[in-house]
């Protein structure tokens, strides 16, 4: 894919994939009218299947659909899309009112590849492997040193381009600069095979992680059961002939044989032989019968059934999964944040170690061996692997965990306010749920005025609900807010609001959804998330651990930075494709302590009679 960073009046192409582009523009984050405009300039685009605002980091995302036209004539669309927005709106608001380089950390992605160059698959794969091959082939065939140095340093070059673009644009120093110190270094010094085997075994990862992309959203189509079937459906009593498109939650329709479910749904009545959708855990045919749910992409084999429609389009289990393997909400992760600005803190103290080593020995091998640390690169190889493997297996298990962020909150859950006022659905099983989140330490409270108490809660009223919200603020404790209706009260400064199947609710906001409303549901959205979570621990240890052994062994016993590389890229592929890519997370909560921990809420105000948990 061949695609140069480009500014077109104010939009900078920062990021682009096949299918997918983000461009930088940064009067959307002062200009919300200007934003809303060239949202709906960009969708009316037959080639664009979605279109992703987020004022906040300045960005635009937009995915089309790569085989309908030449690249070229893609992008010159888009382009006719800013210009039309700039016509009718010429007028911005003063640069000013906003910092245009303000990233949030709602949307990391933008901060991650902001310095990204685009690389052609020449660059990336191509040149280093040739590259590679001259370097083992110098010594036997005697090639000239000055001809095999140029072409490692070729194919480090984009490595060369991001650093010379971050210091351009005053950006603070990353590992990008330590990367290609060691390279530049080691090539002259006739240290050869290490850097043209670095740019490789790099490149070769990344067209893997491509190749497995592209192979999911084959899975998974971008426009969910884009093909515009009539379907003859009954609706309040009526008989109508609609589009798939058009259905609505309560629509009932007959399915035949050959047919493909259109929606997510329960079944009222027939019997049918069923195959299950991509998503699904278990891809045996199974026997449908009335009551039970039948979910958008399985196809009738034999058969019939009536099904009510429930949730539509990318409400839908399909439509959910496709919408996050397209999207990648994975950046607005707290550890993921940490971790770089921890690695950006930690440059110029490297820098400084190979100097100071470097003057104490006289040797560059001891010196440019720190150049190699890892900073906790495992976690963000976990963002686009386990992060989202998570959110995706979650869906399948009837939890919708919209973002990264979400998932880390979820698994992080010191207490849990049960809001019942509107009523408690099913208290047998949320009992259970309750015996279970007790073993783990998490501490429920039910809030209801009036109602009777579940066993193991402690009851709360509306009039002392400032006394919690305080307790978690100033403990930096973690709750979860669980509502049900169509209205969520949950006070979001302090707590993860957690929504009981609602009727409807909008993508990528930050709430936890119950999609089938199963209190076992929440149980396997905690397990997920924690699981998640330990595997990207794992991720870190797996590639800091080996990488310290290698980098000192290289500063004092001279060990050749071969080792190094094969080390460090062995590792991150393990990560990225083995921790990543595994089948199944744990879906069972299991008990970390005997009893929760007892908690003691301090009053509001000092009249207040303090709320103690047992």
């Amino acid at each position: 894919m061949t695609l140069i960073c480009q500014v077109v009046m104010e939009q900078q192409i920062v990021h682009a994939t096949t299918g997918r582009v983000r461009f930088r523009v940064p009067r959307v984050q002062r200009d919300p009218a200007y934003g809303e405009l060239l949202v709906q300039l960009l969708e009316s685009l037959a080639i664009v299947e979605r279109v992703r605002l987020n004022p906040q980091a300045a960005t635009v995302v937009v995915e089309y659909q790569p085989h309908s036209l030449d690249e070229a004539a893609v992008y010159e669309r888009l382009n006719h899309c800013f210009q039309q927005a700039m016509v009718a709106m010429p007028q911005p608001l003063p640069a000013s009112a906003a910092p245009a380089d303000a990233i949030a950390l709602e949307d990391y992605e933008a901060q991650v590849e902001a310095d990204a160059r685009l690389e052609t698959d020449w660059e990336r794969l191509g040149l280093p492997l040739v590259a590679l091959g001259v370097s083992l082939l110098s010594v036997p065939l005697e090639l000239p040193l000055v001809v095999v140095g140029a072409t490692v340093l070729a194919s480090a070059w984009p490595w060369f381009q991001r650093v010379g673009h971050q210091i351009s644009q005053g950006h603070p120093p990353n590992v990008d600069l330590l990367d290609s110190l060691w390279m530049a270094v080691h090539t002259a010094n006739g240290q050869l095979l290490a850097p043209a085997l670095k740019t490789t075994l790099v490149g070769a990862r990344a067209d893997l992680r491509d190749r497995q992309r592209r192979q999911q959203l084959h899975l998974y189509p971008s426009v969910l059961m884009a093909h515009y079937e009539q379907l003859t459906v009954e609706r309040q009593g009526q008989s109508l002939m609609i589009e798939s498109q058009e259905l609505q939650a309560g629509d009932l329709l007959w399915l035949r044989p050959g047919d493909v479910v259109p929606a997510d749904g329960c079944v009222v009545a027939g019997l049918a032989e069923v195959e299950p959708a991509h998503f699904e855990a278990s891809r045996q045919v199974w026997v449908c019968r009335p009551g039970e749910a039948l979910y958008a992409g399985c196809q009738i084999l034999t058969g019939q059934l009536q099904l009510r429609v429930v949730r539509t389009g990318w409400q839908t289990r399909l439509g959910l999964i496709t919408d996050l393997l397209h999207t990648e909400p994975v950046y607005d992760s707290a550890l993921a944040h940490q971790q770089g600005e921890f690695a950006r803190h930690a440059v110029l103290p490297t820098l400084a170690l190979s100097g100071a080593l470097w003057l104490a020995t006289g040797a560059y091998g001891p010196a440019i061996a720190p150049l190699q640390f890892d900073f906790g690169s495992g976690v963000q190889l976990s963002l686009r692997t386990v992060m989202l493997s998570a959110q995706v297996f979650a869906v399948q298990q009837g939890v919708y965990l919209p973002t990264a962020g979400t998932l880390e909150q979820l698994a992080q859950l010191d207490c849990l306010v049960i809001d019942a006022r509107q009523g408690l659905p099913q208290p047998q099983e949320a009992q259970l749920l309750i015996h279970q989140l007790r073993q783990l330490g998490i501490h429920t409270y039910l809030l209801q005025d009036h109602g009777m108490p579940l066993e193991g809660t402690t009851d709360l009223t509306s009039d002392r609900l400032a006394d919690l919200q305080t307790y978690l603020r100033s403990n930096g404790r973690r709750g979860g807010w669980l509502s049900f209706g169509e209205t969520c009260s949950c006070p979001e400064s302090t707590c993860l609001p957690i929504r009981w199947q609602p009727p409807t609710f909008a993508p990528n906001a930050k709430v936890v959804i119950l999609l089938d409303g199963d209190w076992s549901a929440l149980g396997r959205g905690i397990a997920i998330a924690r699981d998640a979570l330990e595997r990207t621990y794992q991720n870190v240890a797996l590639i800091a651990l080996p990488n310290l052994a290698v980098t000192f062994g290289g500063m004092f016993f001279g060990l050749h930075p071969v080792v190094n590389v094969v080390t460090n890229n062995a590792t991150a592929f393990m990560a990225e494709f083995w921790q990543g890519n595994a089948p199944q997370f744990r879906t069972e909560l299991l008990p970390t302590s005997p009893r929760p921990v007892p908690l003691q809420l301090q009053p509001l105000y000092p009249e207040s009679p303090q709320l103690v948990v047992a």
